[in-house]
């Protein structure tokens, strides 16, 4: 997809962070939008910036783990665009805190957001955008973290490995068909989503403080995996680095190359398993 002019973007988590930044580069590119987040105020902020560059918006409060209201949103797109081109599932949190530490609850709680939101938008879009046959891409935002397991984000790791998983067979699924698909794999960009923390009974601010710590702790880390090559980028660049990616049909988005090094090694570790498998 080369040119964007009065396409169709719908976008999950479009509140703040990339999907804020991935509204606005979308809206310069003169796209109509579709804008989806549980946060109806971040959301207001998002449609008040989208507005200067005059197009057309819509905003809708979406709970990207409950199937019901995905396809409501998918039903408001068509009904009021008859159109979906450009898909991003980017809603998503973090929950950082060791597996020992985690419950069931929590568990639930991030996949059916993570996973379970780009499973639902996968479901309630795809068939309307193969039965337009324009030409249409699917983004799911996955991380390095789809690749890469660092302490304390297993249950993370795990959704966004799982979303990799979804969006590879997908890809496999539509070939020859008029949609592609990309999966978002970002290094540190500058979003609110260290304080997408978990569900608790505990005092929300020591519960809040106790996870964020765990996550800043974990970005020192990811930081040295990446060889000092990876830095917080803003949600614009971000973005800009996305939709270059849409444009060039890429399936794997990396917007830091620092982690190479370490999905190199995650790789020499498969292929020496094989050369150590018992039977040919």
């Amino acid at each position: 997809m080369k040119d964007f002019q009065n396409k169709v973007a719908v976008i999950t988590g479009a509140g703040s962070g990339i999907g804020r930044g991935l509204s606005l580069h979308a809206a310069s590119l003169g796209m109509r939008l579709v804008l989806a987040d549980i946060n109806q105020e971040g959301l207001a902020e998002t449609m008040d910036l989208v507005s200067e560059h005059g197009v057309e918006a819509i905003a809708r409060k979406v709970d990207v783990s409950s199937s019901v209201s995905v396809e409501a949103l998918a039903g408001e797109t068509y009904e009021h665009f008859q159109n979906c081109h450009l898909l991003f599932n980017n809603a998503g949190v973090l929950g950082p805190g060791a597996i020992k530490d985690t419950n069931e609850e929590q568990f639930k709680w991030l996949m059916d957001i993570n996973i379970g939101g780009c499973y639902n938008g996968i479901k309630a879009f795809l068939n309307p955008m193969l039965e337009k046959g324009e030409e249409g891409h699917i983004i799911a935002t996955c991380s390095t973290s789809g690749f890469i397991a660092y302490p304390m984000l297993g249950l993370y790791s795990a959704s966004k490995f799982a979303i990799r998983g979804l969006m590879s067979t997908l890809r496999a699924e539509l070939l020859g068909s008029n949609i592609s698909t990309s999966i978002v794999c970002p290094g540190e960009v500058d979003t609110g989503i260290l304080k997408s923390v978990f569900p608790t009974n505990s005092p929300v601010e020591l519960a809040e403080n106790t996870s964020i710590n765990n996550a800043r702790e974990m970005l020192d880390v990811a930081a040295d995996d990446a060889l000092g090559k990876s830095f917080p980028i803003s949600p614009a660049q971000a973005a800009e680095a996305i939709f270059a990616g849409i444009e060039n049909q890429d399936f794997y988005i990396f917007t830091h190359s620092g982690y190479k090094a370490s999905v190199e090694d995650i790789s020499k570790e498969y292929l020496a398993a094989f050369e150590r498998a018992k039977f040919v």
